[in-house]
C-alpha cells in the first residue's frame, strides 16, 4: 500500500495587538479619507487611521485610545476618550441604514438636514410648528384630497393662473374685491341672484345683448 504524504502548513499564531493611550497631533485629509498623526506618552509620533467602529472623527488634542502592533505601518484609533473641541461630527461612511421601533431625534436649539437631495416618505406624517417658513424657487404639490384650516390667511402674489373644473365658495360674512380692471368671460349662463343689487358707475354702464328682459 502507498502512503501518501500530506503537508500540513502550520499557521502562526497573530500576536495580540497592544493599546495604548495617546494624542493627535494632527488631522489630514485626502478626498473622504482622514489619515492622523498621534503621539503616545513616550513622546513617540504613530500614523493611525480611525478605525471602522469608532463613528467620531478624531481632531487636534483629542486624547485617544489606540491599537496597533510594532509590525503594522498603521496604528487604529479605537475610541475618543477626552476631547475640547466643541463641534462633534459622527462618519458613518458611505452607506448608513438606522432600524429601530422607534428613533427621536432631539437638539436643545437647531436640527439642520442638508443633502442634495431629500425624501420623506411614509404612511402617515405629521409637522408641528410654532413658526414656519418654506423657500423655494421651484414647488409642486399633488394631493388626491386635502383641508386648509386658518384663523387668517394673507397670499401676496405677482401672477396667479388657475385651471379648476368647479368651484362652490360658501361665505358667510363679506366678500371684498379691489382692482384696477376685472374682465370675467363666460361662454354659457352667466346668473346673479341678490336681495338688493346696486350698480354705481362714476362714468359709464353699458348693456349690450340680442335681448334685453328687465323687470
Amino acid at each position: 500500500m502507498k502512503n501518501n504524504l500530506r503537508l500540513v502548513k502550520k499557521l502562526s499564531t497573530p500576536e495580540p495587538a497592544e493599546l495604548f493611550f495617546a494624542k493627535v497631533v494632527s488631522v489630514d485629509k485626502i478626498g473622504t479619507q482622514y489619515s492622523y498623526l498621534v503621539q503616545l506618552s513616550d513622546g513617540s509620533i504613530r500614523s493611525a487611521l480611525k478605525a471602522e467602529s469608532c463613528l467620531l472623527i478624531p481632531a487636534s488634542n483629542d486624547l485617544i485610545l489606540i491599537s496597533y502592533d510594532v509590525n503594522e505601518e498603521y496604528a487604529f484609533i479605537l475610541q475618543i476618550l477626552n476631547r475640547t473641541v466643541e463641534e462633534n461630527i459622527v462618519d458613518f461612511g458611505q452607506n448608513v441604514s438606522l432600524r429601530a421601533d422607534n428613533i427621536k431625534l432631539e437638539a436643545r436649539q437647531m436640527v439642520n438636514i442638508e443633502a442634495p437631495d431629500v425624501s420623506l416618505s411614509g404612511i402617515k406624517g405629521t409637522a408641528k410648528f410654532s413658526h414656519s417658513s418654506l423657500l423655494a424657487n421651484w414647488s409642486e404639490v399633488r394631493t388626491k384630497k386635502s383641508l386648509f384650516i386658518a384663523e387668517s390667511a394673507e397670499k401676496i402674489i405677482n401672477t396667479v393662473s388657475e385651471k379648476i373644473v368647479n368651484v362652490f365658495k360658501t361665505i358667510e360674512g363679506i366678500e371684498f374685491t379691489k382692482a384696477n380692471r376685472i374682465r370675467t368671460l363666460v361662454t354659457g349662463r352667466l346668473f346673479y341672484k341678490a336681495k338688493h343689487l346696486t350698480i354705481n358707475a362714476e362714468e359709464e354702464v353699458g348693456i349690450d345683448g340680442k335681448k334685453i328682459n328687465m323687470g
